[in-house]
């Protein structure tokens, strides 16, 4: 009795698991190396695959079917040995056979010139005919031919037909797997399916089952192949399709790259270029600037240097008691600091206007107004030039407007004093300026002509630069300074929709021409005649609040001049004493805006106003500035005016008698 030992079988079982595992890999390796490639999902995927492998392959398919040409017509000689050896050999039967197979492989080859043949479809219509002609010639002969050497002789060339079929035409498996199964059918079919009244068969029967196994291996390894081979070309059709995706994808991020650098190197050419004009532009700002102030310089100096040697004259002229020459000398000085005060003043608006400091108070009103009052202003003026000052008939229709009234009015002015300044006096040729305005579609054009000296082409950009006068090489300042269109063109460039043009021909005139956007009727403002206040101020009490103490006491002397009562401070705590002191509230106060220690004037009227109130009523409020702007801005409705300094004497007094006036309607109404 034998005795199993289990340890044995323990140690023995691992032996068999892994040898059945491994005939399972062997039998999945064998099941996928017969595994039939499938079609790709995508059927335009397909469609481009088919094409691409036909492409690809179409050369060599065309030179397996010149080959298989020339050998079917190399067999005759192989036929002829035949028929020398055994005179019975049927040898025209056999080369009839061969020649209708060549004539089928010439017209095949012939076929494979055409360009449809590089489609895969059509290549392998082609392939199927010329493989079908060449074995049905083959398996022909062998029936002709007598057993002895069927097999032997001509049966092998079958074989050869499918080597030729498997290794040269690339044809995909699963068509290759179809021929090769129809071919095996034929030839079982040729080999026992002859009729019984025939005595003809394929190859002797001992030899058919030695035939049928080599048939049955090549078949196996020719199919193999083919299916090997259409996994690889699947597999490279996608990764080359994939790498020319990439390729393209690269070649799109390079143009890309090559766009983005041409367009950082524009931006920086443009960067570049920038920069350098705006250097230049700083350069010729600063030269400029340099040009502006040496010409403001020079008009400042020569007043300042006027007025002072009128006020040394005038001290020795009081020396001598010599009132007369004492008054004509204070009348030339007076004279200089007017010149000097218009001067000043000219620079200043440039300078405010060029810096963005003020700002357009835009509203809707009548133009024609505004032309009117430029040409009431003005006309004694002209007349004085001997120039006749004309208002167009269209001005005296109502133009609404929306623009600032007093920028207008100074651009308006500016314009014709240039014109009457300019104008041409020869006998027989009178000067004339003519002012008007055309009502457009969307806005209103005003006209100032003249019929003056004109200006030269070459000069219509330097008229707009500060201090520029073509007219006035010895710079008489009875003819202007020359900023007149500087401001004018500053003026514009600060409100919206404004737009100036002009021509000018030399000996025969200028005509400027300044578009204004159209206002609406609803928004405008009644004109209204504001009756003309007396310039008397004589015993009108005023508080003057003044840091500076020679403008305090120069002010001060002023308005005592005129026979005005004045208290002064020069500073907060004077002003808060001043305060406590009050007895009467006061017609007028004047005030300086910006103090020491950042005290301004918004503290000054804190301090003043409880003390000098009398109930609800308040003095008006006038501040005198170099910061005028920044005043109105900081101060607002708190104050009744801002004047800039410096200011013309006649000017504050008529400031001084309006505000004043002012006040006492108000005390009378209430």
């Amino acid at each position: 009795m034998l005795v199993s030992d289990p340890a044995g079988s323990k140690r023995a079982r691992p032996a068999w698991h892994a040898l059945y595992w491994r005939c399972r890999r062997a039998l999945r390796s064998l099941a996928d190396t017969f595994a039939l490639p499938l079609p790709f999902a995508s059927p335009l995927l397909e469609t481009e695959f088919l094409r691409d492998h036909g492409r690809r392959f179409a050369p060599f398919r065309r030179a397996a079917a010149l080959l298989a040409l020339l050998m079917v017509v190399a067999l005759v000689g192989w036929d002829y040995g035949h028929y020398v050896a055994d005179p019975t050999f049927p040898l025209l039967p056999v080369v009839a056979c061969r020649l209708v197979a060549s004539v089928g492989l010439a017209a095949l080859f012939l076929w494979t010139l055409r360009p449809s043949f590089s489609d895969d479809r059509h290549a392998h219509a082609a392939m199927f005919v010329g493989v079908g002609i060449t074995s049905a010639g083959m398996l022909a002969i062998c029936v002709i031919t007598p057993d002895a050497i069927s097999y032997n002789g001509y049966f092998m060339s079958i074989y050869l037909v499918m080597i030729y079929q498997y290794g040269f035409l690339h044809m995909r498996a699963r068509p290759v797997l179809y021929s090769t199964l129809a071919l095996g059918a034929v030839v079982v079919a040729l080999q026992y399916g002859a009729p019984a009244w025939t005595s003809w068969s394929l190859m002797a029967p001992q030899e058919f089952g030695r035939a049928m196994f080599f048939f049955v291996n090549v078949a196996a390894i020719g199919v193999g192949i083919c299916i090997k081979f259409e996994h690889t070309a699947r597999s490279q059709f996608l990764q080359a399709r994939e790498l020319r995706s990439a390729n393209t994808a690269l070649r799109q991020h390079a143009a890309q790259l090559a766009a983005e650098k041409e367009a950082n190197q524009v931006k920086a050419n443009a960067l570049i270029q920038l920069k350098d004009e705006q250097r230049n532009q700083a350069l010729r700002a600063s030269h400029a600037n340099a040009r502006f102030l040496a010409s403001a310089a020079h008009d400042l100096r020569q007043p300042m240097f006027g007025l002072s040697l009128a006020l040394e004259a005038m001290a020795q002229a009081l020396a001598r008691s010599d009132t007369a020459e004492a008054a004509r000398l204070s009348d030339l000085a007076s004279r200089s600091a007017r010149a000097m005060s218009t001067t000043f003043n000219g620079v200043l608006d440039l300078s405010r206007l060029e810096a963005g400091v003020v700002t357009p108070a835009l509203s809707d009103f009548d133009v024609a107004d505004v032309l009117r009052e430029v040409v009431t202003d003005l006309t004694p003026y002209a007349a004085s030039c001997g120039v006749e000052l004309r208002c167009g008939r269209r001005t005296r229709r109502t133009a609404i407007v929306r623009s600032d009234r007093q920028m207008l009015c100074r651009i308006l002015k500016n314009l014709v004093s240039n014109g009457i300044k300019y104008a041409r006096r020869e006998p027989g040729h009178p000067a004339v300026v003519l002012v008007g305005a055309v009502g457009l579609h969307t806005r209103v054009r005003l006209d100032v002509v003249d019929n003056g000296i004109g200006i030269p082409p070459q000069q219509w950009q330097r008229v707009f630069e500060p201090f520029v006068q073509l007219d006035n090489p010895e710079r008489d300042r009875d003819k202007g300074l020359g900023l007149g269109l500087s401001i004018v063109n500053a003026m514009i460039s600060l409100l919206p929709e404004h737009r100036l043009e002009f021509t000018s021909e030399p000996g025969r005139g200028t005509h400027f021409s300044l578009d204004v956007p159209n206002g609406t009727a609803s928004g405008a403002s009644a004109s209204r005649e504001e009756p003309e206040e007396a310039n008397d101020v004589a015993g009108r009490y005023v508080v003057l609040v003044e840091d500076d103490r020679l403008v305090l006491a120069a002010m001060e002397a002023l308005l005592t001049q005129w026979g005005m009562l004045v208290d002064t401070a020069s500073d907060l705590a004077t002003l808060r004493a001043l305060a406590q002191e009050l007895e009467r509230m006061p017609d007028l106060i004047i005030t300086d805006y910006r103090f020491p220690n950042g005290a301004t004037a918004r503290d000054v009227l804190d301090i003043v106003l409880p003390a000098a109130a009398r109930g609800d009523a308040l003095p008006p409020v006038l501040v005198v500035s170099g910061e005028a702007e920044v005043a109105r801005t900081a101060l607002g409705e708190s104050v009744d005016e801002v004047l800039s300094k410096p200011v013309q004497p006649e000017r504050l007094k008529q400031a001084i008698a309006r505000l004043a006036a002012e006040r006492q309607r108000i005390n009378c109404v209430e």
